[in-house]
């Protein structure tokens, strides 16, 4: 079980990070259509709006991407069940840009809970 959670935190965790890297080149263009020329459509104001949700969105994302990973990697190895469990929660938190990713969340979140017996214990770790 808490391979298989493991397995999925990694995919979903490279998913959501793909997602928020494609979401920070989205910036990078807003930013390079704005330039010195004002946006053709919308106010004016409008379009740094955008740039900077999606700066803070894209930002957020690879976070929790990256613990996500992070979280798939101690699962896979049967170790820290704390981090592989807040891995687990933060690919349910990437859910929110992408329902698959979510849903991948959901059954890590069940299969690290449910096999808390099968991890290393931190004495056992050092």
């Amino acid at each position: 079980m808490p391979i298989a959670g493991g397995v999925l935190n990694l995919v979903a965790g490279a998913l959501g990070a793909i997602s928020s890297l494609a979401l920070l080149i989205l910036t990078i263009v807003l930013q390079g259509v704005r330039g010195d020329n004002p946006p053709h459509f919308g106010a004016p104001d409008v379009l740094p709006i955008f740039v900077v949700t999606f700066l803070v969105c894209g930002i957020v994302f690879l976070i929790l991407s990256i613990v996500s990973v992070v979280g798939g990697i101690f699962a896979c190895k049967r170790m820290r069940w704390g981090w592989a469990l807040a891995g687990s929660i933060c690919t349910v938190l990437i859910g929110a840009s992408t329902i698959i990713i979510g849903i991948l969340g959901i059954i890590a979140v069940v299969f690290v809970a449910i096999s808390k017996k099968e991890f290393a214990t931190q004495a056992q770790d050092c």
